[in-house]
């Protein structure tokens, strides 16, 4: 589950693409310990990991789009988990876990949330049938809550494995965003159909605002899987098209984000930057700013000390203990010049330090020279 480094062409090789249920199954039958990745490739932009150990399923979750499937999932187990939405959390793991302490709820009703959401996010994992897969030794999750035998865990949903599995010939996943090509075209699946007539007008009034799967299901009150068996006749005869997750989120320039709460920096790096032929998300809401840069995967971001709510420390911890955050480069803009700050910073996690003021030349060198140094590692 590795790739080759370039042959003697110079030419990069082409990535494997391995069965996602057989590398599962035979890691956790030889009781390995770590956690399993895989990269739809039918949509690049959605991830689905597994963390296992002794032969055990400790979780499983999507590394994208957690508040849209979270919504989603929470309303439709009548789990009461709407308030844990609200708590700035790097990933659903941790969120539901800060909750459980902080309502003093008792430890098996976290275990069932636990076992739902990875029951959910395994069925997405196992209806690949092929996919680039990553396997690292360690598992990262702290503290460890769950422990559930694969089968045990499995053989409740294999049928929905299966019929997600039909589905991937049209709909990868949940979190894709359908669209309308033609009404007529959907209009003459349906017409037989008062009822269908009907679900057809709700989702594509839903689908004009490019939500995904998971959102529409929500707003509907419906199962997400019977909503895409219900799109799937519609996508076949050209009425309608899949959009990849993040469609409305990838930019051409490289993103540079910009996480402060004052709108004249916010304005300042936009001015310095955007005419350099970069994008600026600003996000002036330091306590709602881990998801946006999960959605947008910025090359660089640009972080205030001191912001209501959450300061530049945490927000800094916070975001080195996501995955795919943890090598983006971050600079603290700040008007703190004490070496005690600085050091501060750099125990955060903290890359590079600017000190306000600060002209437009030095952020733009700066953001050119980080960029240049940034390395991600391939999945």
């Amino acid at each position: 589950m590795t790739y080759s480094s370039n042959d003697s062409s110079g030419r990069p090789p082409e990535k494997t693409l391995f069965s996602p249920a057989k590398a599962l199954q035979k890691l956790v039958a030889e009781e390995r310990s770590g956690r399993l990745t895989v990269a739809d490739p039918n949509d690049a932009s959605v991830q689905w990991r597994v963390y296992f150990g002794g032969g055990q399923i400790h979780y499983a979750t999507g590394l994208m789009g957690q508040r849209e499937r979270l919504t989603y999932l929470f309303s439709r187990e009548s789990t009461g988990l709407e308030p844990c939405l609200e708590i700035d959390a790097p990933n659903d793991y941790q969120m539901v876990y800060q909750y459980w302490r902080s309502q003093q709820l008792p430890m098996n009703w976290v275990r069932q949330v636990l076992a739902m959401l990875t029951q959910e996010a395994i069925t997405q994992f196992l209806a690949i049938s092929q996919g680039q897969l990553k396997y690292d030794s360690s598992i990262g999750l702290d503290p460890l809550l769950l422990s559930v035998p694969f089968r045990q865990l499995v053989l409740p949903v294999r049928d929905t494995v299966m019929r997600w599995t039909h589905i991937r010939e049209d709909i990868s996943s949940p979190f894709q965003r359908p669209s309308i090509v033609n009404y007529d075209s959907c209009l003459q699946a349906v017409w037989n159909d008062s009822a269908s007539c009907q679900q057809l007008q709700e989702v594509s009034d839903l689908a004009g605002e490019n939500l995904t799967l998971y959102e529409i299901a929500h707003r509907l009150s419906t199962d997400v899987l019977v909503l895409a068996a219900f799109l799937q006749p519609l996508l076949r005869n050209g009425g309608m098209e899949m959009k990849e997750y993040q469609t409305t989120v990838t930019s051409k320039r490289p993103i540079v984000a910009c996480v402060d709460d004052s709108p004249t920096i916010q304005q300042f790096v936009k001015l310095s930057l955007e005419s350099s032929g970069y994008d600026v998300l600003s996000l002036s809401d330091p306590t709602q700013a881990i998801m946006p840069l999960l959605n947008h995967q910025p090359i660089v971001i640009l972080m205030d000390i001191e912001m209501p709510g959450i300061d530049g420390y945490e927000l800094c911890r916070l975001a080195r203990q996501v995955e795919v955050l943890r090598k983006i480069p971050i600079v603290m803009l700040t008007g703190r010049e004490g070496i005690i700050d600085r050091v501060r910073a750099r125990i955060a996690g903290c890359t590079a330090y600017l000190t306000k003021p600060f002209n437009p030349q030095e952020l733009l060198g700066l953001v050119q020279k980080l960029a240049l140094e940034e390395t991600v590692a391939p999945l």
